[in-house]
Formats: C-alpha cells, structure tokens, sequence
C-alpha cells in the first residue's frame, strides 16, 4: 500500500468565526449553474443558483434555496411557479446578468413565458417548469420545493462552477490514459488533427492555465486575482462592473478577489469607484507577464517564428470577430 503525502490544509476553523472561508471551503464542490425565474405583476425576476439539487423521481420534485437578503427573496417566497433552466457552456452571459444587481436583468436576454408565466431562457441546455410544492426554513435561506409540470432536455454540454469560477466538462485525464492504453497499437482515439478549432483553443487554454498554476502559487495569488491584475494592466480605472464583464468571473469573485488584492495594496480605489493597480500591483503584475514571457517560449521553443506569427494573426482575427462593444467600457 503507498502512503500518500498529506495535503496541505489551505483553510480550517470555525464557520461562525470566518464565513467567507467556510464559503470557500464549501466552493470545493463543483456544481452545474442554473437560472431560476418567476413571473410577477411587475414584471419576470430571475436569479442565478447553483443550489439546485434532484430530490424525487415519484413525485417529480426538485430544490434549490434563496438567501433571504436576495433582491428577490420577496418574488420567489410568495411565487406559485418557477422555472429552472440549467444553463449551457456558452451561456456565462445569462448567469452573469442574473447574478448581477441590475434592475433590468431580462434585458437582451431571449426567454419564452413556461408554466404560471415563468420565463424559460433559450438555449438552455435543459429546462424544469414547477409549481411551488412547498417552503422550507433553512437559516438564512430558505428551501424551495418544486413540483415538475414539464421538462425539456437539449443536446449540449452544461456550464460548471467550482473554486469561485466557471469551468465545462471535459474527460478526465486518467480515462483518457486507460482507453489509450487499452487500444490497439497505432489506434489511439481521434487525433488532435481531426478536432474543432474551437476545441483545440479550449484544451490549449485548460492545459496550458494548469500548467501555469505554479508560478501563481509562487506570486501568492489565485486565477482570479491574476487576472484582474493583468486586466488592470491593461486598461487601467476600471469600474467592478466593467471587470465582471471582462474576466468572466461572477460578482461575488471578483469582490473577494478585489478585497485581497486591497488588503496587500496591490489596488486602490478612486472617488468614482475606479480601480487602479498600485505601484506594488503594477509590480506583481509585471512579474506576471514576465514568467508568462518565459513560459511561452519554453513552450513554443523549436517552432519556427514564422508559424508563431500565423497563429498569433488568426487568433487576434478570431478574437477580433467574436469581440462585441462592451457597456462597461464606456462607464469604465
């Protein structure tokens, strides 16, 4: 039997004495990402939750809860209806605008009214229209049951959430190994070659962010932070909202990760509620960007500039036509 090294403990105690560590630790488990949404006299009301669980198959019943404190919580505690639909990998728009603060969160979104009224959002990769079964107290939340009146499936894989950010399901590196391993020689599955563009960027991304983690861990601190690091580098005087929408993270992430990043004075925010890097954040941030300098070229290292340069072109030209006019950048 090997002994495993013990892992390091990155955070224990009390959650009554540090409940946003508790809510970290609580962050290790990866979920799927829903829109939860009702319909009222003033209009629909969604919310973005990823405490949406399966709870019966006879009766057909599901839960989720609501913080008390939520915008919200008055709609959702009263609704007869509502309707889960659990968003797709390409949807981190829609989870982003029903996590905000906004008072117009169904703006730009497309959505069809479901049972009760209840909008159903498009291209949702699954959908659940329910009548309220019953409410549970639940702390500082309470539970909602509901009772499925219809569902819908859809071809697609769902958007994940885990650790504070978003991820999409990909196949494990451990079973990728075996079935390599247990094919006949010179078979080894579809070839790099043969797969989407789009998915090569992805698997280029997810490798090569991993692989990076260390140097990360070196500067003490998270991808999150990282980013928006390397996000105020670039365009300094950045409101929240404008970083929200630029480093694909949710609200509540992107405040954490502000708040560290002002208690080690890496930031600083102005009267309008801009932020800035500081002298020392623009220090980190500089030492960043040099270990990716020297990351890429050990990575890169024996492919000829010329070929560098072509893919540099058609990625600044893919990125180019996908890129929209953000809002936020002219409140930024």
């Amino acid at each position: 039997m090997t002994r495993q090294e013990k892992p390091e403990i990155l955070e224990q105690g009390d959650p009554a004495e540090d409940a946003k560590a508790f809510r970290r630790t609580l962050g290790q488990f990866a979920t799927g990402v829903t829109a939860i949404t009702t319909a009222t006299p003033d209009g629909p009301v969604g919310v973005t939750a990823n405490s949406f669980s399966s709870l019966s198959l006879d009766p057909p019943l599901v839960l989720w809860s609501i913080a008390r404190t939520s915008r919200s919580f008055g709609a959702f505690s009263e609704a007869a209806h509502f309707a889960i639909s659990i968003l797709g990998e390409n949807q981190i728009d829609v989870s982003q605008k029903l996590s905000s603060s906004s008072d117009d969160k169904f703006n730009g979104l497309e959505w069809s009214p479901g049972k009760g009224g209840s909008p159903v959002i498009a291209g949702a990769l699954a959908t659940l229209e329910c009548a309220t079964e019953t409410v549970h107290d639940g702390g500082d939340h309470i539970i909602l049951v509901g009772r499925v009146l219809h569902h819908q499936r859809f071809a697609g894989k769902p958007l994940l959430y885990a650790q504070g950010q978003y991820g999409v399901v990909d196949e494990h590196p451990a079973f990728r190994t075996l079935a390599n391993a247990a094919a006949p020689v010179g078979d080894t599955g579809p070839a790099l070659a043969e797969q989407p563009l789009t998915t090569l960027l992805y698997l280029a991304h997810h490798y090569s962010s991993a692989a990076f983690d260390q140097h990360r861990r070196e500067e003490n601190i998270s991808l999150a932070q990282s980013r928006i690091l390397s996000e105020l580098r670039r365009r300094p005087h950045l409101s929240r909202t404008a970083l929200i929408g630029r480093v694909y993270l949710t609200e509540e992430k992107v405040n954490e990760a502000l708040e560290r990043l002002a208690q080690r004075a890496h930031i600083e925010t102005d009267a309008q509620g801009l932020v800035s890097l500081t002298e020392s954040g623009h220090a980190v941030a500089a030492s960043i960007r040099r270990r990716v300098t020297a990351y890429e070229a050990e990575q890169f290292a024996g492919i000829p500039e010329d070929k560098l340069a072509i893919t540099r072109d058609v990625l600044i030209r893919f990125i180019n036509g996908l890129a929209h006019p953000n809002e936020t950048d002219h409140a930024a």
